[in-house]
């Protein structure tokens, strides 16, 4: 379920989404056309509300870095290499899936010719494990200047796709958000850098897919914080979408999550809040929080 935060008060639904949240549901809070993954739709500002995803293409940062040989500058060349085959690829690829819509064989699509004329295109290029790249395997500390090269990197991308989409007549919209490739190019990377030490201080199994903000601090944190600065800088730059996940503990009450879900809706527009919820896949039973088996028919069975 998606909430557009600017048609109303977020105090008036907290309640009933924090309930919502702690018996498994997924909610976005989002300020104008986002999606569930954090995918801003930026054709409202030039052809009309319609927009259609057809395509994505992840770009796996931690590879790119592991291979530049710990040189920033080398990095984002790269970076900008790799881009480029990549976005005429992606061009290419919508060419032919309009040419045989056209000629009826996408039955489904062709059924709504006029609704597709109507709608954009963008290619979108995700950026994943940026900070993993940055500070694990770059070298530089999470500090002003390590965060000044993340914004680079971002700029470059940036750079690149609206040079190369102008070129190709196609939007380029550069997102960090989530996708299914984190886990999978994380496994690679291990599997072929396993004894890099850079790799091995990461603390998940996965790398970053845009900024997570942890529930049971947000309620110290200002709009001036420095995890908060960073969502609204990256919101600005990112053209095609950032996803801000407020990380909520599992054993959190329905209470404390109507307030962190209050308080964050003060310091960005877009945000995800995200519980664990364990759910028994005997019987169903997700009422209260539970790790090993189920607390109503002993299933070791969880989901």
């Amino acid at each position: 379920m998606i909430i557009d935060a600017d048609k109303g008060k977020i105090t008036d639904v907290s309640q009933a989404v924090a309930e919502i949240l702690s018996i498994g549901g997924k909610v976005m809070f989002a300020k104008g056309q986002t999606s569930s993954y954090g995918i801003t739709n930026g054709s409202t500002k030039t052809s009309g509300p319609l927009s259609i995803t057809l395509q994505s293409v992840s770009i796996n940062l931690p590879r790119l870095a592991f291979e530049s040989n710990k040189d920033e500058t080398y990095f984002r060349a790269r970076l900008a290499l790799l881009m480029k085959p990549a976005l005429a690829s992606m061009a290419l690829r919508k060419k032919e899936i309009s040419d045989l819509t056209r000629r009826g064989l996408n039955p489904i699509l062709a059924k709504n010719t006029q609704y597709m004329q109507r709608s954009s295109v963008s290619l979108v290029v995700n950026l994943v494990g940026l900070k993993e790249a940055v500070f694990n395997i770059l070298g530089f500390q999470d500090n002003k200047e390590g965060r000044d090269i993340l914004n680079k990197v971002i700029e470059t991308a940036v750079d690149v796709g609206a040079k190369k989409g102008k070129e190709l007549g196609d939007t380029v919209a550069i997102s960090m958000t989530e996708t299914e490739g984190s886990t999978r190019f994380a496994t690679l990377d291990g599997e072929k850098y396993g004894k890099n030490s850079s790799l091995n201080s990461m603390d998940t199994d996965y790398y970053s897919q845009g900024i997570v903000v942890n529930a049971s601090e947000v309620s110290n944190l200002t709009a001036r914080s420095e995890v908060i600065s960073e969502c609204n800088k990256l919101s600005k730059v990112l053209n095609g979408g950032l996803l801000v996940t407020l990380q909520i503990d599992k054993y959190a009450k329905v209470e404390d999550i109507k307030k962190a879900i209050e308080k964050t809706s003060t310091l960005t527009p877009s945000f995800k809040p995200v519980r664990p919820t364990a759910i028994c896949g005997e019987c169903g039973f997700k009422d209260e929080p539970f790790d090993d088996k189920c607390p109503k028919c002993k299933s070791p069975y969880v989901v």
